[in-house]
Parts: structure tokens; C-alpha cells; sequence
């Protein structure tokens, strides 16, 4: 326990990731009567919309640095590392958490993935390695493995879906996955850093209900009232735009993991059991419909 009354949970990585500022943003709103919320960024002055969060003091940290990290995470009780999406990310995650285990951290939470057993995928290898590093550390821990993110349909086809009403993506149009969004990851990695106690050594899969990529072209058709025809490409052409949305190729070899793994039915990428969410918030995942009203005002 730190010296606060209240514990010190710390979000690293805070504003460079999907999932940081719905944390913080999640932890002020519904936690700050429970927790010290303190939020890890390389530069703190950047950090705008972090800023105006009530509760969350703004601290200036760098993964993986060895000089000036171990004081930072000093008092800290429960410590989020968001994971960056960088090529280097599983040897950034562990060295981070090697420090914060040496500093005094009591607990101990990761982004992960639902891909992180199949070691023959580019996300899988790497979060493999970074699940087997922090579970060896001798610290408390919890991983929150995550989908295929709903927001990335924008990403990649915002451009499309605004001068041409069209969805473009290889997969079947058929084929059911499941997604979620990063407001709900933000929830549920709020609600976990609040009572990590309920949460210890725990591997979390994070997902929303079942839907295909027809559905996701016609939620939006729905949300703007117009249709949006959904296109079928092929996997080099999803490649091709998978490098333009992301800028490096092996993230786009990592997603296209994931549409194979789509297209082929693995049970992976279309969970059976879809209740972690539902048992951490006591809240129900953000629908299709529900994220597609919401997101129509970005969309001309």
C-alpha cells in the first residue's frame, strides 16, 4: 500500500494506445473515489485530452527505462501496461515489468490477445512471449486478451465508406467473429485496477457479441441512412490497404492472421463464451448498432 490513503493504480503507456484513455477515463469516472489514478505517458504536456480528466495526475515515464522508471513506479500498487504496438513490444512489455516488480509493484495487469496460444500467427508469437515473461516474474498479475478491435472497420474504410458507400475487407461477409470496442476494454481494465484482489494470476478474454462483416456494412448503412455495399477483396488487396491504415507491414501481416483465422471458423476468433465482460462490470458489451450511432458523426 502506498503512502496515500487510497491505493496507487497507474496506467503506463497511457496516451499512446486504443486503450489507455478509456481507461482513465473510466477509472475517473467511476473509481476515483477508491484509487489514486496517475497516468504514465513519455510526454505528459502532449497529453490534452488526458489533461481535462478530473483525478488522474498526469506522470512523465518511458517503457523499459531502467534509469528513471523504477522511482516513478515507487508506491505503486496495481500497474496497467498498456502494450504498445511496436515490433519490439514483447521485450519492451517484460524488461517494464521486470522493473516494476523490483520497484515494489503488488500487482500487475497486460494487454494480450485471444491469438497469444497460436505461436504460428505474428501477434500470437509475441504475446506469447510476453504472457510467459510476466507469469514467470513472481508478481500478481492479470491479462486482458483482446480481439479484433471494432473501431479498426474506421481505420481502414472510412475513406471508402464516405466517396464510395463501400466496406472493403477480404473476409466472407458471412463468417461470424468476435470483436469489441476499446470503451469496453477501457471498462473492464478500470473495474480490475479498482479491486485487483478478485483479479489475481486471472486470464481475461474481453469480447462482444458475435457479428460478420456484412453486418458491420450494414449497421453503418443504418446509422447513416444509406447503404454501404460491402466488397470483397482479395487478401493482397486487403494487405496492400492494411499497410496504408497501420504503416508498417508486419502489423498488417497480424491482422491478417486474423481475417484467415475468420475465414476459416476458428473458434479463437468467434468465442463460445462471451461472460468475462459481463462478470467484471456488471454491464452488458457495446452492441454493433450501439457503436455505429455513435461513431456516425464522424462520417460524412
Amino acid at each position: 500500500m502506498s503512502d496515500s490513503k487510497k491505493p496507487v493504480v497507474f496506467v503506463l503507456g497511457a496516451n499512446g494506445g486504443n486503450i489507455g484513455p478509456p481507461t482513465l477515463a473510466a477509472l475517473s469516472s467511476k473509481y476515483a473515489d477508491r484509487v489514486e489514478i496517475r497516468a504514465g505517458t513519455r510526454n505528459p504536456a502532449s497529453a490534452e485530452k488526458l489533461k481535462r480528466l478530473p483525478n488522474v495526475t498526469l506522470v512523465a515515464a518511458t517503457m523499459a527505462d531502467r534509469e528513471n522508471l523504477p522511482s516513478v513506479l515507487s508506491g505503486v500498487d496495481a500497474l496497467f501496461i498498456v502494450t504498445p504496438c511496436i515490433c519490439n513490444r514483447a521485450e519492451v512489455v517484460v524488461t517494464t515489468a521486470e522493473i516494476a516488480r523490483d520497484a515494489g509493484v503488488k500487482f500487475i495487469m497486460i494487454i494480450s490477445v485471444l491469438t497469444a496460444d497460436l505461436v504460428d500467427t505474428v501477434f500470437g508469437a509475441q504475446f506469447k512471449h510476453i504472457e510467459e515473461g510476466i507469469s514467470q516474474l513472481g508478481v500478481p498479475y492479470c491479462f486482458l486478451r483482446l480481439p479484433y478491435f471494432v473501431e479498426n472497420h474506421l481505420i481502414l474504410n472510412k475513406e471508402n465508406i464516405e466517396s464510395e458507400s463501400t466496406f472493403l475487407c477480404p473476409v466472407d461477409p458471412e463468417k461470424p467473429f468476435t470483436p469489441v470496442t476499446t470503451s469496453d476494454c477501457g471498462n473492464a481494465a478500470a473495474a480490475i485496477l479498482a479491486n485487483p484482489s478478485k483479479h489475481v494470476n486471472n486470464t481475461y478474454k474481453i469480447v462482444s457479441h458475435r457479428s460478420t462483416f456484412g453486418e458491420v456494412a450494414a449497421a453503418i448503412s443504418e446509422a447513416l441512412d444509406r447503404e454501404i455495399r460491402y466488397v470483397r477483396v482479395t487478401y493482397e488487396a486487403g494487405k496492400a490497404m492494411l499497410i496504408v491504415g497501420y504503416k508498417e507491414e508486419w502489423k498488417a501481416d497480424g491482422i491478417t492472421d486474423l481475417y484467415r483465422l475468420i475465414d476459416d471458423g476458428s473458434p479463437v476468433t468467434n468465442e463460445t463464451d462471451i461472460s468475462d465482460y459481463f462478470r467484471i462490470t456488471n454491464e452488458q458489451p457495446t452492441d454493433l448498432r450501439t457503436w455505429a450511432a455513435k461513431v456516425v458523426g464522424s462520417l460524412k
